[in-house]
């Protein structure tokens, strides 16, 4: 029987981020995916600047941006048409460099990560196939898989299992995972019209929160506009999804977007009908098998974070899945892909499920005091602080330092840095894909020089940020965090998330801290 590192069902956004993360370690990977082809209609359309910065990290950066758009604005309208919320979006801090939001074609990014598979010579591909049965045990899983077209079958082995196949994963269910609904079943009309690349579309996402009827108006990538309306207990979920009535439901707003449009106007490629649901999987791991993006997790739309969330999946398990086949670390560090993750989408989910309840609300006197209270918020902000886009979340306990520092678990501020030679870089491309120390006007080597870090696998690469060191962060904004919180080394994963950090305050030596940390992290790992 034939063996693989590990085998990912589902061959989506998240599934082929995964492979692709895998086949660059070289790891022996198999795709098993039921379709034969890239399912042609766009779902999922927005990503968050932490996608962007993971694009990054594998050079893709480029093709991204090709393929997506910045909006430049976010306004909710109430049902007397007054903006209750309104946010510029290129004023909102840029933790990890890029936007926080961009709108691209799921197909184009399917497209591009696969292209980018193919490239890896060791992962492997069933397409066409599905995940029928599978018997884990001690040494890994085996899995029995169907062609979707026929009554042949095959056998294979993998130490790892990942089900990245989507809300009705077969993966989970042969793994007797269980959900947990986290209170949000709404059904909604999603349609994408295509209208002419060439039409001038206003640069602006609208809420428009009118208990007659809820709606999202969101202009995406060139000519792609998307629209979702929420159905009233009155309409016939089968009668609405006809064209001549989605378009009668698109007629009072569709001049938003540019006022010579009519509602005639574009190729409706898709009208469906779909329930919003907000659920969790009890257990992201079950012994060898491990679940990622909507296997995972199933989020309402309100924020744009459920590709981003897969995206998030296969980022955090991929550096481990590869420390524990290639360098021999304790199989022990995989339970911490449900204690970061788990946690970290459950806030997430808290969160657009708040949002939608702001754009949901159908009871009129409720909708009057959210109406009151935005508006109030538009004069004293911090009463809306939580109503905004692009926020970070930290990631539950896992393998970081075991200290009380808030200022972990999150991804390091990404900033452009100045080099010597005058030349600019991005601070991640300045890193390696293992781990990392920052040093802030500190320069780590010597300490680094002293200590055993052969348990890592891999060179701990070390950088000098500062007036003194290999460049500096012109913005100054990475040094004022540095400076207001007394730190003068931080230790990032390869994930780019702060594993622990060293202080210019301490009772202890610089020295002293890194080597208490590294041990921590020797612990932890091995």
């Amino acid at each position: 029987m034939e063996h693989y590192d590990v085998a990912i069902i589902g061959y989506g956004p998240t599934g082929a981020m995964m492979a692709y993360l895998l086949g660059q370690q070289g790891l022996s990977t198999l795709v098993v995916e039921s379709n034969l082809d890239i399912y042609k209609i766009p779902r999922a359309v927005h990503y968050d600047g932490e996608a962007m910065r993971i694009f990054q990290s594998l050079g893709m950066i480029d093709e991204i941006k090709e393929s997506s758009r910045e909006p430049g604005f976010a306004s909710f309208l109430n049902g007397f048409n007054w903006k209750i919320f309104h946010q510029d979006l290129s004023k909102s801090d840029r933790v990890h460099h890029w936007a926080n939001s961009h709108f691209f074609a799921q197909p184009e990014l399917e497209k591009l990560l696969r292209g980018r598979v193919n490239q890896c010579a060791s992962v492997d591909h069933k397409l066409g196939w599905r995940l029928k049965d599978l018997d884990q045990d001690s040494t890994g899983v085996t899995i029995t898989i169907a062609e979707h077209e026929g009554q042949q079958t095959a056998e294979f082995h993998c130490s790892y299992l990942l089900g990245c196949d989507g809300a009705t994963s077969n993966t989970r269910e042969l793994a007797n995972i269980s959900l947990t609904d986290l209170g949000c079943d709404e059904p909604w009309l999603v349609c994408d019209l295509m209208l002419n690349k060439s039409i001038e579309i206003k640069d602006e996402i609208y809420q428009i929160c009118d208990p007659d009827r809820p709606i999202s108006l969101i202009p995406c990538e060139a000519g792609h506009i998307r629209w979702e309306f929420m159905l009233n207990k009155s309409d016939n979920p089968h009668d609405i999804e006809v064209e001549e009535n989605v378009r009668a439901l698109m007629a009072p707003h569709i001049a938003r977007l540019n006022s010579q449009l009519t509602k005639n106007d574009g190729i409706l490629i898709r009208s469906k009908v779909y329930r919003f649901h907000a659920l969790l999987a009890n257990q992201f791991k079950r012994g060898r098998i491990l679940l990622l993006g909507d296997a995972a997790h199933q989020m309402p739309p309100f924020l744009g974070q459920g590709l981003c969330s897969g995206l998030r999946d296969a980022y955090n398990l991929s550096w481990k899945l590869g420390g524990v086949i290639t360098n021999n670390w304790d199989p022990k560090v995989l339970e911490s892909y449900h204690s970061e993750r788990q946690p970290h989408v459950e806030e997430v989910i808290n969160l657009a499920i708040q949002h939608g309840e702001i754009i949901q609300t159908r009871n009129r006197l409720k909708a009057i005091v959210r109406d009151l209270f935005l508006l109030l918020g538009r004069l004293f902000p911090p009463l809306i602080a939580s109503i905004k886009f692009g926020q970070q979340w930290r990631l539950g306990k896992g393998i970081f330092a075991e200290d009380s520092s808030p200022l972990n678990r999150f991804m390091l501020r990404q900033c452009i840095i100045t080099l010597k030679s005058g030349e600019n870089a991005l601070l991640d491309d300045l890193l390696s894909d293992s781990f990392n120390i920052i040093g802030f006007n500190t320069d780590a080597d010597p300490l680094v020089s002293q200590l055993n870090i052969d348990f890592l696998g891999a060179p701990l690469k070390t950088v000098n940020v500062g007036a003194h060191g290999q460049g500096v962060d012109e913005t100054g904004a990475l040094h004022r965090w540095a400076d207001d919180n007394q730190i003068a080394i931080a230790i990032l994963r390869p994930d780019k998330q702060i594993y622990g950090l060293c202080y210019q305050n301490s009772a202890k030596s610089l020295g002293e801290q890194l080597a208490d940390l590294l041990g921590q992290l020797k612990t932890q790992l091995t």
